[in-house]
C-alpha cells in the first residue's frame, strides 16, 4: 500500500498527463459562447502577442529537492514538500508519505501562476459493509485514522469545491466547462493494477477512477481570470473505506492573456524530473525503487503521444476547449546526454545547457552563447529526433 502511494505521488509531478485547456481568446471575451462537441482538434497557432523567445531555468523543489522543473527566471516559488503530523490528525494515513503544495508565480499577486496541489486521502465508509456500524460514529468532518471523513463527490463537484477553497474572495464566478478525462483515470488504473487485483482476489469490487477538469472564469482583486483545475479521484471505498485526489493541478492567467501564457504552462508541466535520490530516501527501499520510479516516469512521458494516437485513430469527439496534450509536440535529442525528450513544438529552435536550462525561440539569428545574460553558460541546440 505504501509503495503504491509513493508511486502514484509521482504522477503529481509527472510530465505529460492531461489538463484542461484555457481555450481561445475569443472564448475568454465571450462569456456566453456555446461550445461545440463535434469540432475537430484545432491547429495550434501562437497568438500575435506571444513572445518570440522564452527562457527557462531548471529549478529544484525548494524544501527537499524532490524534483526539478523549468520555470521563467523571474518567477517566484511558494511552498513545496511538507509532512503531516499524525498527532494532529488522529492517525497516520495522510502522514505516510510527503505531500507537495508548490506554486510558481509571475508576480507577488499571482496574476499568472502554476500550482501543484497536494494529494489527500479521505474516509468514506458508505461502500464498505465492515464499517456499517462504525460509520455512525464518524460523521462528515470528523477524523478517522488521520483522514477527514468526507462523502466522495464526483470529480466535477470536487473541483468546484476545491476552487472555492483556494479562492474564497472570488466574485462573479462562472463554470465555463467541465471536461471528463477518462484517459487520466486509465493512467491510475494501470498504476494501481497490482493492488487493485489483490483486493479483487479478496472479494472486493475493483477500484474506481474519475478523472476530469474544469475551466472557470472569475474576478479577484482588480482582474478577471481564467483558471483550470484538474484531478483524478481514486475510489477505494468498498475495500478500504477511503478515496483520494491524485494529480491535482491549477493554472490561471488574466482572461485576455490565456493563449499568451499557455506555452509557458505547457513547458513547466512537461519539464518535471524526479530526483531518484530523494525517492530512494522517501521509499526507504534504495536503488530498486529508484529504478522503478524512473521507469514510471518514462511510462508517463509517453501518455500524451499514446492518447493522441488513440483519439486520432478512433476519431473521438474533441471540443475546442479540450486537452493540452493535443498541442503540437515533438521529440528532441539532448546534445549533452543523448536522451530523447518530449517537449512543445511551438517554437522553431530549442536551446539547452548541461544543467537543463532551456530557451525556446523562433529567431534564427538568436544565439544565447553570444547574448547576455545567457552567455555565462554553454548552450547547444537540441535537434528533433530523426525518424
Amino acid at each position: 500500500m505504501r509503495t503504491m502511494r509513493i508511486v502514484c505521488w509521482l504522477l503529481v509531478i509527472a510530465t505529460a498527463c492531461p489538463v484542461v485547456s484555457f481555450g481561445s481568446e475569443s472564448a475568454a471575451s465571450d462569456a456566453r459562447r456555446k461550445y461545440s462537441t463535434n469540432s475537430t482538434p484545432p491547429v495550434d497557432v501562437k497568438p500575435l502577442n506571444s513572445p518570440a523567445t522564452l527562457a527557462f531555468n531548471r529549478q529544484w523543489e525548494p524544501k527537499e529537492q524532490a524534483f526539478s522543473f523549468l520555470a521563467p527566471p523571474d518567477w517566484t516559488l511558494e511552498g513545496g514538500m511538507f509532512h503531516v503530523d499524525p498527532a494532529q490528525t488522529g492517525g497516520s494515513t495522510n502522514s505516510l508519505d510527503g505531500k507537495c503544495d508548490l506554486t510558481l508565480k509571475k508576480d507577488a499577486e499571482g496574476t499568472v501562476f502554476f500550482r501543484w496541489l497536494p494529494t489527500w486521502s479521505y474516509a468514506d465508509m458508505s461502500r464498505n459493509p465492515q464499517f456499517s456500524y462504525t460509520a455512525a460514529m464518524f460523521p462528515p468532518g470528523s477524523q478517522y485514522q488521520g483522514m477527514t471523513v468526507r462523502p466522495m463527490p464526483g470529480v466535477n463537484q470536487f473541483l468546484q469545491e476545491l476552487f472555492m477553497q483556494v479562492h474564497p474572495q472570488s466574485t462573479d464566478t462562472r463554470l465555463v466547462e467541465f471536461t471528463p478525462m477518462p484517459e487520466l483515470g486509465e493512467v491510475f488504473r494501470k498504476m494501481y493494477k497490482s493492488l487493485d487485483e489483490s483486493m479483487q482476489a479478496m472479494g472486493f469490487p475493483p477500484f474506481g477512477y474519475d478523472g476530469g477538469g474544469i475551466l472557470v472564469e472569475y474576478a479577484e482583486g482588480q482582474h478577471r481570470y481564467r483558471e483550470t483545475l484538474s484531478t483524478c479521484l481514486v475510489d477505494m471505498r468498498a475495500s478500504g473505506a477511503m478515496w483520494s485526489n491524485q494529480y491535482t493541478l491549477a493554472m490561471r492567467a488574466p482572461d485576455n492573456e490565456t493563449l499568451t501564457w499557455k506555452p509557458v504552462f505547457d513547458i513547466i508541466r512537461q519539464s518535471m524530473k524526479l530526483n531518484p535520490e530523494w525517492f530512494a530516501r522517501a521509499s526507504q527501499a534504495g536503488a530498486e525503487r529508484a529504478r522503478l520510479a524512473q521507469d514510471t516516469m518514462r511510462y508517463i512521458q509517453n501518455i500524451d503521444r499514446e492518447i493522441y494516437a488513440h483519439r486520432a485513430k478512433t476519431n473521438a469527439e474533441i471540443r475546442h476547449e479540450s486537452y493540452l496534450w493535443l498541442n503540437a509536440q515533438n521529440e528532441f535529442v539532448n546534445p549533452f546526454n543523448g536522451q530523447t525528450e518530449q517537449d512543445t513544438a511551438q517554437f522553431k529552435y530549442r536551446w539547452t545547457t548541461e544543467q537543463g536550462d532551456m530557451i525556446y525561440t523562433d529567431r534564427a539569428d538568436f544565439n544565447p552563447n553570444t547574448t547576455r545574460p545567457y552567455s555565462d553558460r554553454t548552450w547547444k541546440l537540441t535537434p528533433v529526433r530523426e525518424r
